[in-house]
Order: structure tokens, then sequence, then C-alpha cells
């Protein structure tokens, strides 16, 4: 798990298939998603994307003046609407609300995020091996 979360790190701006992923740790893709599913509770790419996310709020924080486009691109997002979603239930605003807030307020744009040690659980958690 700690190859596949290192790998994900490295490359999660580009597009990563199930079979890039089962070939990097040299496990079928059936394989892969059942161990991941025990290590991690869910699927490999609803964590990647999960992790594209995380770094999309960071990256909204520190330049929330360049368009979107630029940050899915950075990401590896497509800026779908299951992204829109997945973003609305991990920090409680829509990307284009937390943009707004962190435009024009630096306490509205804190105000909005959820509690930076659960941000880094939820990280940690995909991030790290079981023991």
């Amino acid at each position: 798990m700690a190859r596949v979360a290192s790998y994900i790190a490295a490359n999660y701006p580009s597009r990563i298939r199930m079979a890039d992923l089962a070939l990097h740790v040299n496990v079928s893709t059936r394989t892969l998603q059942n161990l991941f599913r025990l290590h991690c509770g869910e699927p490999p790419l609803n964590a990647l994307r999960r992790f594209r996310l995380h770094k999309l709020h960071a990256a909204l924080q520190q330049r929330p003046w360049s368009p979107l486009r630029i940050h899915f691109d950075r990401c590896g997002l497509t800026g779908s609407i299951a992204d829109r979603d997945l973003f609305l239930s991990m920090f409680g605003v829509t990307i284009r609300e937390y943009q707004h807030a962190c435009r024009h307020s630096r306490s509205a744009a804190v105000a909005v995020m959820p509690p930076l040690r659960e941000a880094r659980a939820e990280l940690q958690h995909f991030l790290l091996p079981s023991a």
C-alpha cells in the first residue's frame, strides 16, 4: 500500500488508471482493488479523487485568483459534477464558494475550512499503510 500511495502522491496530476497502479505494484487490477478496499475502505480511484480534492483545496488557498480550470488541470481533476459534489461533502461548500471566500476574506476562508487535523487524518489514512 505504501508503494501505491507514493506512486499516487508523485503522479496525481497525470492520468492514472487502475492498470497503471496494479502494474506499479506487480499485482492484478482485481487484487489491487480488493487490497485497497480492505486497507482503506474504498476503491483506489475514489481515494485518488479525494487526494486530488485536498490538493485543490490547498491550491485555492495559495492562489485564489487563478482560474479554476488551471487548478483543475494541476490537480488532475476534470471539474466534473462528481468532483463538485465530493468537494461539497468533504468541505461543506462548493469549489466556487470556497474560491470566492479565499479571494475576498482570509477570515472567511478559514471559517469554511474543516479543522486542519481532520483533513490531515483523512490524507494520512490514504497515504500510510495500516499496521
